[in-house]
């Protein structure tokens, strides 16, 4: 039976890797597929564990600096088809958009993020082409991925980012910040945005009670739904999300280390 089990899998592997291998000569996939069936077959099976069809996953999948990345569309379709509310309210005067997520499992409690000009901004995104020509566009597809990844990060599969936030992020930012510890540096420079975000986030931490390694890892999870320990890890989209919402950060944080200790 076993046996039957291990033939029927690696069966079902090679048919993946011949489509892959077919796919990967066709003109009209995504470029960044072309001549890499290795690619092809794990954002396929990515996909299909979200439940999307093998053309779906080529469409609405990308990998940006080694990390699956998905449309906002797809964000926004997944947190509905987990259940969730998503809701929307825009605001062409000032600009400005407001995405709010009522959780299937706590409807009374909505977690909204809006994102307006100002933001843009304040991450130095202002003078993207992008933001000039249609800003209202750009501002919904944040809002909306940053609500997301705030009230429903089990929905995305770890991939809660689209491909131009990850984009936006430079290589060369890898702040160093402990939630028990001032950032090192070895030279005096002036400090990064990053870098002092994720200060701030380690100061909101300890006051949800985070002393150790192990707390972090336990309050990161909570708050990003990745199980990482410093805020060393974090992106610069993840850090100026939860600084959005400090209070929620430091009470879910207490919250997450309660039924840790439970």
């Amino acid at each position: 039976m076993g046996q039957d089990l291990t033939t029927q899998s690696q069966s079902g592997l090679q048919s993946q890797m011949q489509w892959a291998k077919l796919a990967e000569a066709s003109d009209i996939i995504p470029d960044s597929y072309r001549g890499k069936p290795a690619n092809i077959l794990v954002a396929v099976g990515f996909g299909a564990s979200m439940g999307l069809s093998p053309a779906e996953s080529l469409y609405r999948i990308s990998v940006i600096k080694g990390k699956p990345t998905m449309s906002a569309e797809l964000i926004a379709s997944q947190v509905r088809r987990a259940g969730h509310k998503l809701r929307i309210q825009k605001d062409p005067t000032s600009q400005s958009v407001t995405a709010t997520v009522l959780r299937s499992d706590d409807p009374d409690y909505p977690i909204s993020v809006t994102r307006d000009l100002a933001w843009a901004k304040s991450m130095g995104l202002a003078g993207n082409q992008n933001y000039q020509k249609q800003p209202m566009t750009m501002l919904t597809w944040r809002a909306i991925t940053a609500v997301a990844r705030e009230a429903c990060p089990e929905a995305l599969y770890g991939a809660g980012y689209t491909p131009d936030e990850l984009q936006d992020i430079p290589d060369d930012v890898h702040a160093h910040v402990e939630p028990d510890t001032e950032p090192v540096q070895s030279a005096p420079v002036e400090p990064s945005p990053l870098k002092e975000n994720c200060k701030h986030v380690a100061e909101l931490m300890k006051q949800g009670g985070v002393n150790d390694a192990e707390s972090a890892r336990v309050a990161f999870h909570a708050l990003t739904g990745r199980d990482i320990t410093s805020t060393s890890e974090l992106t610069m989209v993840e850090a100026e999300q939860l600084l959005s919402a400090p209070e929620l950060v430091v009470s879910r944080t207490q919250q997450a280390l309660g039924e840790h200790h439970e």
